[in-house]
């Protein structure tokens, strides 16, 4: 899951930009029905993570290993930051 920040799309008439993040799934519906080409620019969070449905194990094992070589680089602060944009997007019940 990813927090989608703002969105815009091409339109015969120009740029249409919808910044609030509920207003995103109507502007891009809109843009799909608009018939003919379209182009979306989507605006993200750059530090979501894009997780596949299913883990492996070597793909965990990757990640721990580079988070690990982050914060022993002295990233601990770019790796707080990471922490928090994504726990942000954990759905909450």
């Amino acid at each position: 899951m990813c927090t989608v920040w703002a969105a815009r799309y091409l339109t015969p008439n120009g740029w249409r930009r919808v910044e609030d993040p509920r207003d995103v799934r109507d502007a891009l519906r809109a843009m799909l029905e608009h018939d003919g080409p379209a182009l979306p620019d989507v605006v993200t969070d750059p530090n979501a993570l894009a997780v596949p449905p299913h883990l492996t194990g070597r793909q965990l094992a990757g990640f721990a290993t580079t988070t690990s070589k982050l914060v022993l680089n002295g990233g601990v602060g770019r790796m707080i930051g990471f922490a928090r944009s994504n726990l942000r997007n954990i759905p909450r019940p």
